[in-house]
């Protein structure tokens, strides 16, 4: 079912489904961290012009490293007051790799849902192969 103009539909995004028709994987086959070019089901288009990612990485994915990053360090403070502040900075940048990575896609999928919710699928972006 088409998602209706001015909705966001957040089940699907962090399905990593296709925004507009919750069906189709937005990762390409075999990958982490690489979209298919658009929806075969419902001629979406993921990435609308070159560089079109470069937001998720920039907005979402650091801002929620660094509010995560903020809040591990802070809980670990709180909770292990003796614990040496190098031991601190240790855990969380081994665990800002780790989940930076991992939610590399999920950052890329709230971008394109966001993006949908503000600018809807029109004749211009259908996808073509």
């Amino acid at each position: 079912m088409p998602t209706p103009q001015g909705k966001l539909r957040l089940l699907p995004l962090f399905r990593l489904r296709c925004p507009y028709c919750g069906s189709t994987p937005l990762r390409a086959d075999g990958s982490w961290f690489y979209f298919r070019p658009g929806c075969k089901i419902c001629d979406y288009v993921y990435e609308r012009e070159p560089g079109y990612f470069t937001g998720a990485s920039w907005m979402i994915n650091y801002a929620a490293l660094a509010g995560s990053g903020c809040m591990l360090g802070a809980l670990l403070l709180v909770l292990l007051p003796n614990l040496d502040a190098l031991w601190v900075a240790a855990l969380v940048s081994v665990f800002l790799i780790i989940f930076g990575m991992w939610f590399i896609p999920y950052s890329m999928a709230l971008w394109l849902g966001f993006d949908h919710l503000l600018h809807p699928l029109t004749q211009a972006d259908r996808y073509r192969e």
